[in-house]
């Protein structure tokens, strides 16, 4: 039997950032990335509670100002999954980005 990380669709990478969580209702929270690939992220959650369901819509976006002094677009991804400390995310939209 394949393991889940022989049938992911995109290379996985540890990635630490803080990100603002943008729920349905206007709700929102900032938590921190685990890891990241071009099809989704996975946020872990801790200290948060009423984690969006499985299915639901949401937006992230990294948090505070970039470095050209303008905040992060909105990202638009759909939770997948809970884990033990967090929330899967796939991006609607998967990143169209390309190596040099």
């Amino acid at each position: 039997m394949e393991s889940n990380e022989n049938r992911r669709r995109f290379l996985r990478l540890p990635f630490q950032v803080e990100v603002e969580l943008y729920r349905p209702g206007g709700e929102t929270c900032v938590v921190w990335t685990e890891d990241l690939s071009k099809g989704g992220v996975l946020l872990l959650m801790n200290g948060h509670e009423n984690w969006p369901p499985v299915g639901t819509k949401v937006q992230i976006r990294v948090a505070g100002m970039l470095d050209c002094g303008e905040r992060g677009p909105l990202v638009d991804a759909t939770v997948v999954r809970h884990t033990e400390n967090g929330i899967a995310l796939s991006f609607d939209s998967p990143c169209e980005c390309r190596g040099p």
